[in-house]
């Protein structure tokens, strides 16, 4: 099984640490190797099970229980008594509630917490895990802004410094020459479209003023007028077939092509979506959002992982415990409960923040599982920029989304993209 041999590395590399670790810091002792004993390793997973991010929360449920029960079978069939459980946590997608949450598992002694856990989250959560020696392993958060060495943060997929630059290349490659941009109002949403402009000014494609709204905003009439006007001054300047819609928006992108729909303008262009909304089920179907979506050639881009490793059946049944195809952040949350298990077995209970870390770092740095390679930069990002393009297709059976091609820039060569399709 490719979960068994993926372990065998781990278990390998733990033993390597504990006698080439250098000297422990003062009230620490060395890192020691993973042997099976007798313990339940916890995990605590915050997710947003509510929210307009629940159908990542769902995904990353999905796939950190199917590493549950991989894990567990692993320790059964090596004779271990050791168990790994994961509690999940909802988020709700508001940073209030995660803070509160990190600071309850912080007084119960907990030093990893895990989870799809956005960029506005993470911003304010990061000064307390910072400052009370915590470690935070993040699937869904992007930002470049909270990109820092040193820290308290691990994310598992790159920053949208990639995102940016790979959607500027397609939207020149596509013929667009003039995008108006609707944007989620948070640290995310600015960063990416402000990314995403600088990259497309490059290629002399202009990034017209758009609307940007707040995260709790519940009704989107206002936004979608201004706008559809926006739209219709940039169709009368450029022509509407050189003309895009940038979403930037999170689960709120349903509501905001259900009111598209009977606007004209925003009828009459293409619309291009971002990793925040790309794969949403809001657009699949036969509701008013996804047939807009299909008429319109909604396109997104979302980090995936490398085709080529995404086989075997942990994929399967991570797809078939969802009921829909999970988006890749959910991979990497599967190989990172992996890691996790390893290093809260090879290390002391007592262990230190950068202790720790640095158990991760030499784990992330030889980690090959079904999300491909894991190595992380020193701001312990993941440095593999691989994204998926996805665009939503209609038929009589309604609106589906369709993986059309994955654009790849390896962290060895940031100067070209590499494009890959489907059955190459």
């Amino acid at each position: 099984m490719r979960y068994l041999f993926s372990f065998m590395i781990i278990l390998i590399a733990a033993i390597f640490i504990a006698g080439c670790t250098s000297t422990p810091q003062a009230g620490s002792s060395a890192l020691t190797p993973l042997t099976p004993v007798s313990q339940e390793i916890r995990v605590d997973a915050l997710i947003p099970m509510t929210g307009v991010s629940s159908p990542f929360g769902e995904s990353s449920k999905a796939a950190l229980l199917t590493a549950e029960e991989d894990i567990n079978r692993y320790y059964t069939d090596i004779g271990s008594s050791s168990r790994i459980r994961v509690v999940f946590h909802d988020t709700e997608n508001d940073p209030e509630t995660a803070l509160g949450i990190v600071k309850s598992l912080h007084a119960n002694n907990t030093k990893i917490v895990i989870g799809y856990i956005s960029s506005a989250e993470l911003a304010v959560m990061k000064n307390y895990t910072d400052a009370n020696g915590m470690i935070v392993i993040s699937s869904g958060s992007t930002a470049p802004a909270l990109s820092i060495p040193d820290d308290s943060i691990f994310r598992t997929i790159s920053d949208d410094t990639a995102q940016g630059k790979i959607m500027a290349n397609y939207l020149d490659r596509e013929g667009v020459r003039a995008i108006v941009p609707v944007t989620r109002g948070d640290i995310w949403g600015d960063n990416l479209a402000n990314i995403t402009k600088s990259e497309f000014s490059i290629k002399k494609g202009v990034i017209l003023d758009g609307v940007r709204y707040d995260p709790g905003t519940k009704d989107f009439n206002t936004t979608v007028a201004a706008l559809d006007i926006i739209v219709g001054r940039a169709i009368g300047t450029y022509g509407a077939n050189s003309v895009g819609v940038y979403a930037v928006t999170s689960g709120e992108i349903g509501a905001i092509m259900a009111g598209a729909g009977g606007k004209q303008n925003l009828s009459g262009v293409r619309w291009f979506g971002s990793d925040g909304n790309t794969l949403d089920p809001s657009l699949t179907g036969t509701g008013t959002a996804a047939r807009f979506a299909a008429r319109v050639n909604m396109t997104g881009i979302i980090w995936g992982a490398p085709w080529e490793h995404l086989w075997g059946e942990q994929v399967t049944r991570i797809t078939e415990r969802l009921g829909r195809e999970p988006d890749s952040e959910a991979f990497t949350l599967y190989d990172m409960l992996w890691v996790i298990s390893s290093v809260s077995g090879g290390t002391p209970a007592g262990a230190s923040r950068a202790q720790v870390t640095t158990a991760l770092n030499q784990h992330l740095d030889t980690w090959y599982g079904i999300s491909a390679i894991q190595r992380t930069n020193p701001a312990g990002d993941r440095m593999l920029a691989s994204y998926d393009i996805y665009r939503v297709a209609g038929d009589q059976n309604g609106s589906r989304w369709q993986k059309t091609v994955q654009v790849r820039i390896w962290p060895f060569d940031k100067d070209e993209d590499i494009y890959v399709y489907p059955g190459a």
